[in-house]
């Protein structure tokens, strides 16, 4: 029986995985990842799978989730450019490092938050992709800055890397709270879902 819930659980995460790989390239290539509000402004998504699959299945998943998210944003940087960032991501210590390390972000919250006692799952899981959505926007600027330093500088005439992070930080604050909505829901979804579950296999 041990061996059967060995192979459910690993079968599961599988799934998860193969699930979370296939939206994050359906949402980087159709570029429904990235919601445009106003002529200025715009929300990303990509990233809420790769937060979501580390709270679901754990960090293994979660790295190869974050891996697909960074080849897949380095791939449509490559063939079709939109920003003047876009050439800086061609880069994989810029499009792929910084999405992979968000996956050890997002367990790190995670985990440490699920130790506080009586915290429901859902506000845990609200304050994580939160965080994690903020470390996300620093963690990319961050490896750009770090590896693309004197293109950045070019391409926006001059700009730090604070000064580009106060010029984000209107998107980063409406990406962190898309995240905390959509994260905090996913596992309200599921707290409803198991006790009907319950409800059900008790009748």
């Amino acid at each position: 029986m041990t061996d059967t819930n060995k192979t459910l659980s690993l079968n599961k995460k599988l799934t998860l995985t193969g699930a979370f790989s296939a939206l994050v390239i359906v949402l980087v290539i159709t570029k429904l990842g990235i919601i445009p509000i106003g002529a200025t402004a715009s929300i990303t998504v990509l990233h809420i799978p790769v937060i979501l699959i580390c709270m679901l299945a754990g960090l293994p998943e979660g790295l190869f989730v974050g891996a697909v998210f960074g080849i897949s944003s380095l791939i449509r940087a490559a063939m079709s450019p939109s920003s003047v960032l876009d050439p800086c991501f061609v880069n994989p210590l810029c499009s792929v490092l910084p999405r992979m390390l968000i996956a050890i972000v997002a367990t790190f919250f995670w985990k440490g938050f699920n130790m506080i006692p009586h915290m429901p799952k859902s506000v845990a899981a609200g304050i994580t992709g939160f965080l994690t959505t903020v470390a996300h926007t620093m963690l990319v600027l961050g490896c750009v800055y770090i590896f693309k330093g004197d293109v950045v500088r070019e391409a926006l005439g001059g700009m730090g890397y604070f000064a580009l992070i106060g010029a984000c930080s209107f998107n980063a604050i409406l990406e962190s709270i898309s995240a905390t909505i959509i994260c905090a829901a996913v596992f309200a979804g599921l707290f409803i879902a198991g006790k009907k579950k319950s409800k059900l296999s008790q009748e």
